[in-house]
């Protein structure tokens, strides 16, 4: 009863403050704190429902305590956890089970494709405290906070200004002006001229990383860059050396599963790397990665196909067109190099990716 007590007292100083914050604007930016940081910005916003405040489902993408969401459309499930502890949502029963096998009926919905999840609910869960906040300029900021942070919220919007101002003077930057010469009279214009080509939009790419002996200095490699990435292992590899695996889950990244080229029973074998992964992280993954002539029969895992022939980094940054996918097995420095010169966008690779 006073557990109960407590978590509707959190509710409603959520639901006070948001109240007394203005209404978010259509096509304002949401930038996502966690502590002292401000790690994520995205342009989907919460709303507030007669059941409370909603948020976009990758705000967790911010890691915050350490939670990791895993969305999985086909399978119609949205799993948040840690180590300790984890949230199932069935999206299609509208109910959610924890660790233990606890089962409560939370609701859940979809805004404009997006799926939104309820916010205290979801925070309270894993013993984060959360407070919706508005920037000096105007903008909302969703701050995660773990016990860990310096700054109470009125000093950190404060500090955070200046960082809000760079991002949002990047995303408005407009073309530099270029310098004005003396005029010149203007030639004729032949009677076809040539249209300029429109601008290149850059590429989106998804990098997948296999092969364990290379993981951990990919990993670092993708710490350097601020970036996180989606790492595929074997039950061998998994059995071989588990502590990669909480490496990887412990900086961010996400974790799947995959099979030798010359596996015999792929199923089996996912199920097994599926087992090696529950006993190092305590938890499972829907994600697998195959090619094609091995997913026959496979109906346990959101399988990704690998790609017969390896895409390149050159290949890749040239297809505007569509997202490509990138398998890692080896050093990815150059990789890494060859996509920031080109000004990619690399995505983070998750169940839900749609490639060509």
């Amino acid at each position: 009863m006073r557990a109960k007590r407590l978590f509707c007292i959190a509710l409603s100083l959520i639901l006070c403050l948001t109240l007394c914050t203005p209404a978010l604007a259509e096509g304002d930016l949401l930038f996502v704190a966690v502590n002292d940081s401000i790690p994520l910005t995205l342009t989907a916003l919460p709303y507030e429902s007669s059941s409370g405040i909603y948020v976009p489902y990758t705000v967790f993408d911010a890691s915050p305590g350490g939670v990791i969401p895993a969305y999985n459309a086909q399978a119609q499930t949205f799993v948040l956890f840690t180590r300790q502890r984890r949230l199932v949502f069935d999206l299609a029963e509208g109910t959610v089970t924890d660790q233990d096998g606890n089962v409560k009926t939370v609701s859940t919905t979809f805004r404009g494709g997006m799926l939104y999840v309820p916010l205290v609910y979801c925070a309270s869960f894993f013993s984060l405290k959360v407070s919706l906040l508005q920037s000096t300029s105007g903008y909302p900021i969703l701050r995660f906070t773990t016990g860990s942070e310096v700054y109470d919220d009125s000093l950190f919007v404060e500090k955070a200004e200046s960082l809000i101002q760079y991002r949002i003077d990047q995303m408005n930057a407009a073309e530099p002006s270029q310098p004005q010469s003396p005029a010149q009279p203007e030639p004729e214009k032949p009677e076809h001229s040539e249209q300029p080509e429109p601008e290149q939009t850059p590429a989106t790419v998804y990098l997948a990383f296999t092969n364990a002996e290379t993981m951990a200095d990919n990993a670092a490699l993708l710490e350097k860059s601020n970036l996180r990435g989606t790492f595929f292992l074997t039950a061998a590899e998994l059995t071989a050396d588990p502590s990669l695996a909480r490496r990887l889950y412990a900086a961010g990244h996400i974790l799947g599963v995959t099979v030798a080229d010359d596996c015999e029973n792929v199923s089996a074998s996912l199920l097994e790397a599926n087992d090696a992964l529950c006993r190092a992280l305590n938890t499972k993954t829907l994600f697998a990665l195959l090619p094609a002539w091995q997913q026959e029969g496979i109906t346990d895992f959101s399988v990704l196909t690998r790609p017969q022939e390896p895409v390149s980094a050159e290949f890749a940054v040239q297809q505007t067109n569509a997202p490509q996918l990138l398998i890692i097995s080896q050093d990815a420095s150059q990789t890494l190099s060859t996509l920031a010169a080109a000004g990619a966008n690399i995505a983070l690779l998750r169940e839900t990716a749609t490639l060509s």
